[in-house]
């Protein structure tokens, strides 16, 4: 027998997830300081201090969460489809061929490995069970979600303001962009676009005028946030996500609010100080041609996947397939277009060059330029360190097959399509948006959990009784 308090402990532990989840960090630098601080530091350090805790923390919420379920229901959708996607996983890490390290941490920089996956499986299994069974539920998490993007919102402000509370704790300087507790602008705005389309929500279903004040002061600094990070394909997910959100409501108070949040985040170079001058333009040009040719690349590597496209090379196939088999005149394209490099630049010969007794992953690009920024005859090393095609589709395509794919696609869009005739709800735009951003974004560690809780929202609500679609309402 459970005792009277495990289920509302356990309750309290998916709560706190929602909220907390991406600040799970151990402050560890200031204990650990070595004398030179170069790049292998730095990833030391990440997987440390930031990721490795995290993946803990959700293996732990998980394990404990479906050890106080009466039973798994293995026969529910959701939860088959979560089980094939860790099966895709094992198959794609077993076809690897890699070191079981790697196979189980997942590759530098990313932890993303087979570890990850299992903690990732099991708490969304738990997630979507509890919903199902605490309807009202639904809703709370739902806050909980956009209090925890409050908290990075602050965060991502202060970081511009050269304030950091975080940079300093894992890794020995403070950050040069607002990046929250993620560690990457990018990621940063992963998290903040469902927050902002969660606030909008919420603020329009909220009567109390002290209550809806508060959210929209939250929305506001998370659209602050969410422009300092300058993402455009955040941005254009965001436009999506509050186009569909005002023609599913159709109310001159939701009209308001879409429009304030999307000045907030057009304004934030007026409003918030940039003494580190962090900012990128969104009409720039070089990111869209960079993804492209990293597109092309990714397709390129699925010839090199054994048994692609029907099974996977595991999470770190991308980059397997390009140091195993380099394409010299690709590699080099990109990185002149992502570093910028002078127009004079004259490349003499590329060397693709192994250190004797080093392991793969040291490989790297040895280039002699004839000229370089007004210099001649300089030589510059540039190490093979692509790893994500920065789209979910092509990501899943490489690590795990082209069932995984087609599963995530379903996962993210079915409840889009059955919950349709609500089409007013929070969640059906999240997830909208959120596949938006997917297609020039990959899942990292810090925002997958909770977008895959979004996901247990609408699976949730979708197998429920039509009661059971709830709405925020006051008293």
């Amino acid at each position: 027998m459970k005792s009277p308090d495990q289920p509302r402990s356990t309750l309290f532990s998916l709560i706190a997830f929602a909220a907390l989840f991406p600040l799970v960090i151990i402050p560890g630098t200031p204990f650990w300081k070595p004398g030179l601080i170069f790049d292998t530091e730095l990833a030391q350090a990440l997987e440390m201090f930031q990721l490795f805790p995290k993946v803990l923390v959700l293996l732990l919420v998980g394990l404990l969460g479906v050890l106080s379920l009466r039973e798994i229901q293995w026969r529910k959708p959701f939860v088959l489809l979560l089980s094939v996607h860790l099966l895709l996983v094992l198959v794609g890490s077993l076809n690897a061929r890699d070191d079981w390290s790697y196979t189980l941490l997942g590759p530098q920089r990313r932890l993303d490995g087979l570890l990850y996956h299992l903690s990732l499986v099991i708490f969304g299994i738990f997630a979507y069970q509890m919903l199902c069974k605490l309807p009202s539920l639904r809703n709370t998490l739902m806050v909980a979600l956009f209090v925890g993007g409050i908290i990075q919102a602050v965060l991502a402000i202060l970081q511009r303001l050269q304030l950091d509370p975080i940079g300093p704790l894992v890794k020995w300087s403070i950050y040069s962009s607002p990046v929250g507790s993620l560690s990457h602008p990018g990621m940063l705005a992963g998290l903040l676009l469902p927050t902002v389309l969660l606030g909008m929500w919420l603020s329009t279903k909220q009567s109390r005028k002290d209550y809806r004040w508060l959210i929209l002061l939250g929305l506001f600094l998370t659209a602050l946030a969410l422009g300092a990070t300058t993402n455009r394909a955040a941005l254009i997910a965001l436009i999506v996500g509050v186009t569909g959100l005002v023609l599913a409501h159709r109310t001159w108070s939701m009209l308001f609010v879409s429009l304030f949040a999307i000045a907030s985040v057009l304004c934030v170079q007026f409003i918030v100080p940039n003494p580190q001058g962090f900012t990128r333009e969104y009409a720039a040009t070089n990111t869209l041609e960079s993804r492209f040719q990293i597109w092309a690349l990714a397709l390129q590597s699925l010839g090199k996947i054994p048994g692609a496209p029907v099974i996977g090379g595991g999470s770190d196939a991308f980059r397997l397939s390009l140091l195993r088999d380099p394409p010299v005149t690709d590699l080099l394209d990109l990185t002149k277009l992502e570093l910028a490099w002078p127009q004079d630049t004259r490349v003499a010969r590329v060397t693709v060059i192994l250190p004797p007794e080093e392991q793969l992953r040291s490989k790297y690009l040895h280039v002699e330029f004839e000229r370089f920024g007004g210099q001649a005859n300089i030589k510059r090393d540039y190490p093979i360190t692509l790893d994500k095609a920065h789209n979910l589709l092509l990501d899943r395509l490489l690590a795990f097959g082209v069932l995984s794919t087609v599963l995530w696609l379903f996962l993210y869009l079915y409840p889009v399509w059955k919950g349709w005739r609500n089409r007013n709800l929070a969640w059906i735009w999240v997830l909208v948006a959120l596949m938006v951003y997917y297609l020039a974004w990959f899942p990292v560690i810090g925002t997958e959990p909770l977008h895959l809780l979004v996901v247990a929202i609408a699976w949730a609500t979708i197998h429920s009784e039509p009661s059971s679609d709830i709405r925020l309402t006051s008293n």
